[in-house]
């Protein structure tokens, strides 16, 4: 790591690291590097895993912000104090891996040469008018049709949906590597420790939940979102095969020797971890590090809207989030705590008792016996 690197607020300078996909990047960066990504509207998700990486720059040949969607990626870049710069077109993308740059307002230099130019991205550029969500959903008709037309019977019927193996009569906890799931996690703690829930992670969610000291019943995901002790650790493995017949980080898997199940259809890991969870009959699937607002669907893109809300609804009313079970649930006393709360219950009401006239006469003949032991004892020796 070069000992030039920057992080005043003029000028970072750090060695580059390429990526069109911003989560498969975070993965290779390292504190104090400059991350390059091709990617209009920044998602939450893909943003979450840079902070994560901590780097000193992100730089977008696209807009990170267009104005379709709130700007919940770029909001999260700014607030860990990363300076972003967008739009700086596709010959930032010819940079090689590992080169030393220096990024100065909005300009990108290589020894001392501006090779691109963009917008810094501020605080007040992130209050944009976000367009109308309706248009996302215009024609929400026919996406739904061309879905269940491929994925229908997957998702909805379960056809080729692996099983969870040992699953039993337990809830599904799926950890996924948001942002905000290991705070959920910590919140579920008393839940965790009495429901004892089978436990799925999701992509990189699979480091979240061993960070957090959890058994990893299964894993379903892109391998190469994860750590190698991750995947080892993982009782089974799903990959999910998307429409265009790839396999996200089975290539991974195949070289590390792991054995995995696979299941076809569209969407994200998450959607299939929620399709195998559904039809492998939990009793409840609890999630950390998931939202289901409109801005949360809007900010997926369009493409992903039906795959995410069709499998929610095939878990129906057996889908909850962390915060609701944080919230409401009730731990069951357990065996020695009632015992003691009886003990204490007679000594009191004994305490009570013995404080009134007739209660003093009823336990007259207790109290006698107690008192008379030790002159019986002494009899007898």
């Amino acid at each position: 790591m070069s000992d030039t690197r920057s992080t005043t607020a003029s000028a970072r300078s750090g060695r580059v690291r390429i990526d069109d996909r911003p989560k498969h990047l975070a993965t290779r960066l390292e504190t104090g590097d400059i991350a390059v990504i091709n990617v209009a509207d920044l998602d939450k998700d893909s943003a979450a895993a840079l902070v994560a990486a901590g780097p000193v720059a992100v730089l977008n040949a696209q807009p990170s912000l267009t104005g379709r969607t709130a700007a919940l990626g770029p909001r999260l870049i700014l607030d860990a104090g990363i300076l972003l710069v967008d739009d700086l077109g596709q010959d930032i993308m010819s940079l090689r891996e590992g080169q030393e740059v220096t990024v100065t307002g909005g300009k990108v230099l290589l020894e001392s040469t501006v090779i691109a130019t963009g917008k810094r991205v501020e605080d007040e550029d992130l209050e944009i008018e976000v367009a109308d969500s309706a248009a996302l959903f215009a024609g929400f008709e026919g996406a739904i049709e061309d879905y269940l037309a491929k994925d229908g019977a997957t998702v909805l019927r379960g056809e080729g949906v692996p099983q969870l193996h040992e699953l039993g009569n337990r809830p599904v906890l799926l950890v996924t590597d948001a942002s905000d799931a290991a705070g959920e996690l910590r919140a579920l703690a008393r839940w965790r420790a009495e429901a004892a829930p089978y436990v799925v992670a999701v992509d990189g969610g699979a480091d979240v939940a061993l960070k957090a000291h959890l058994t990893l019943d299964a894993v379903i995901g892109d391998a190469e979102l994860m750590s190698e002790k991750a995947i080892r650790k993982a009782s089974s493995f799903i990959v999910r095969v998307g429409g265009d017949g790839l396999a996200p980080g089975s290539e991974r898997l195949d070289r590390m020797g792991i054995v995995y199940d696979s299941v076809a259809m569209s969407g994200t890991s998450l959607d299939a971890a929620m399709v195998v969870a559904a039809h492998s009959d939990a009793s409840a699937v609890v999630t950390a590090g998931v939202s289901y607002g409109e801005a949360e669907l809007v900010d997926a893109g369009r493409s992903l809207v039906a795959p995410a809300f069709f499998s929610r609804l095939a878990c129906g009313s057996r889908l909850i989030g962390a915060h609701a079970v944080a919230a409401t649930f009730r731990p069951r006393p357990r065996g020695w705590t009632l015992v003691m709360l009886a003990v204490v219950a007679v000594i009191l009401m004994g305490v009570a008792l013995w404080s009134t006239p007739w209660g003093n006469d009823l336990l007259y003949p207790i109290t006698s016996l107690f008192t008379s032991l030790p002159h019986l004892a002494g009899g007898t020796q």
